[in-house]
């Protein structure tokens, strides 16, 4: 099973620029203006120090996070897709607007766009290796294997008491007893199921609810239908809040085995982790800048990140 690749929202704003490094200071450059105005001039090393000062970090983090990463995780066959596939739906979404979108969104251009995506799946890569590698306990993933549960397909018939009293739900028990008794007799569920069942949306189907997996029927039922196999029903009907069931499982999914599943395991493990811990990714970013031998020779933007880094490590 392929790692399924999430890319959150469709104009998410991860900006890869050049604007500071075609804007460093020189020795010599103070004089050199870059714009002029009749009250004054604006100088290359002013307009670098505000960039640098107002939006340097980030940009310097994404392109040098860039080049570590186009080395240690580079994009591969199942990124370009997983980007392709973004790309198409934004498209889709915006129409004959896209440029438009690209534009106010600070992108330069399509390339730009998916550069940034690129980024953030590679930083996603990295992310999820580290913190696999150095918050998931050993028997996380089997654990997470063993307790997984494919989704079933079941059909039903619901019998409602025609009141609350004792007697309504014991004739309501009854009524659903005796269709019990009919389908074994050899009529058919879908017959019984559209002519009885008072659940107008299955009823009509047939009485099929589709595929479903944990979590989404009530606790009761979901007991029951998960533990029929493939063409078995309920004996005896199955009492929820809503009335009587009788409960037909009609297929269900096969289970993988544990290596085919193992990445998207380790994908919503980590997304449970990084959901725990806001400050995990980031975290795990700063590890992998350090081991690349990152150094910041800016004054000011060493001070912004030695102070970002301060409050994620607080966290």
């Amino acid at each position: 099973m392929h790692r399924k690749k999430r890319i959150a929202g469709l104009m998410a704003a991860l900006l890869i620029s050049a604007a500071v490094a075609g804007c460093s200071a020189q020795s010599g450059s103070t004089s050199e203006k870059i714009a002029s105005y009749n009250q004054g001039e604006l100088s290359k090393d002013a307009f670098y120090e505000r960039l640098v000062s107002e939006t340097g970090l980030s940009m310097m983090l994404e392109m040098v996070d860039k080049g570590i990463l186009d080395v240690v995780y580079p994009v591969d066959d199942e990124m370009k897709a997983a980007v392709e596939e973004n790309l198409a739906a934004v498209k889709e979404y915006y129409g004959d607007d896209f440029e438009n979108a690209l534009s106010q969104n600070g992108f330069k251009g399509e390339d730009a766009y998916k550069d940034a995506m690129y980024l953030n799946l590679q930083r996603n890569a990295y992310i999820t290796a580290y913190v696999e590698e150095n918050v998931l306990e050993a028997s996380a993933v089997e654990e997470y294997y063993d307790s997984y549960t494919p989704d079933i397909e079941a059909s039903h018939i619901l019998i409602k008491p025609e009141g609350d009293s004792d007697a309504d739900w014991t004739s309501a028990e009854e009524t659903a007893q005796s269709l019990i008794a009919r389908y074994e007799a050899g009529e058919s569920f879908e017959e019984l199921a559209s002519a009885y069942s008072a659940d107008p949306g299955s009823g009509a189907a047939g009485g099929s609810l589709g595929s479903f997996g944990k979590g989404v029927m009530v606790p009761a039922f979901e007991e029951a239908a998960f533990a029929l196999g493939v063409g078995e029903h309920t004996k005896t009907p199955v009492k929820t809040q809503f009335g009587y069931h009788i409960i037909l499982k009609t297929g269900g999914d096969e289970k993988p085995a544990l290596e085919d599943m193992r990445d998207e395991i380790v994908e919503n493990l980590v997304a449970q982790e990084l959901q725990a811990n806001e400050s995990l990714g980031f975290k795990a970013l700063k590890e992998m800048r350090e081991e690349n031998g990152f150094t910041i020779d800016n004054p000011t933007l060493d001070d912004q990140y030695g102070v970002m880094m301060q409050e994620i490590e607080a966290e």
